[in-house]
C-alpha cells in the first residue's frame, strides 16, 4: 500500500512539473497577435515577438499613442506606420510569466521628442500561447503627460 501512496504521488508531482515546462515557450520561436485596441480603416493592431530563454525580445506592437495620431488616409494601416519597439527585454520567469514596468520604447507614430513608456504584463497558457495588457504613457514635447492607454493581447506561436 506504501509503495502505491509512493508511486501516485511521484505521478502526480512529474504530471505538474510536466504541466509547468509545458507554459513555457520555444526558444527563438515568433510569437504575433492581434491586440484589443479599436480597429482603424479595417486594420487591426498587433503585437509581437521572439521568445529567449528567460526573456522576450523585439517586443512590438502598433499604437496610435493616447495624445491622437492625426487623420488616417483611406487603405493605409496606421498601426503599420505606427509601430513602438521596446528598446529592452522583457524578463519572463520560469512559470512562463512575463512582466516590464515603464520601459523606454522607440516610436515611428509620434515626432522626436514625443516620449513613449511602456508597461507590459503576461502569462504564457501553454508553449504556444500567451497573453497580456500593454499600458502606454505617453510625454510630448511640452511635458504634458497622457495615459495610460491599455489595450489587452493574445499571441499565438507564428505569423499569424
Amino acid at each position: 500500500m506504501r509503495k502505491l501512496i509512493i508511486a501516485l504521488a511521484l505521478t502526480t508531482m512529474l504530471g505538474a512539473a510536466g504541466a509547468a515546462a509545458s507554459a513555457l515557450p520555444h526558444v527563438g520561436a515568433r510569437f504575433t497577435g492581434p491586440t484589443s485596441a479599436k480597429t482603424v480603416n479595417g486594420f487591426g493592431d498587433k503585437v509581437t515577438f521572439v521568445a529567449g530563454a528567460k526573456s522576450l525580445k523585439s517586443f512590438s506592437f502598433g499604437t496610435l499613442g493616447c495624445f491622437g495620431y492625426g487623420t488616417f488616409p483611406v487603405g493605409v494601416d496606421p498601426y503599420g506606420t505606427s509601430l513602438a519597439q521596446l528598446r529592452q527585454t522583457i524578463p519572463m520567469t520560469s512559470q512562463g510569466v512575463f512582466s516590464v514596468t515603464s520601459a523606454k520604447a522607440s516610436w515611428s507614430g509620434g515626432d522626436d521628442t514625443t516620449k513613449l513608456k511602456v508597461t507590459v504584463n503576461g502569462q504564457f497558457k501553454s508553449s504556444t500561447t500567451a497573453t497580456g495588457t500593454i499600458s502606454i504613457i505617453e510625454t510630448g514635447a511640452n511635458g504634458g503627460t497622457c495615459g495610460p492607454a491599455k489595450m489587452t493581447f493574445t499571441v499565438k506561436l507564428g505569423n499569424t
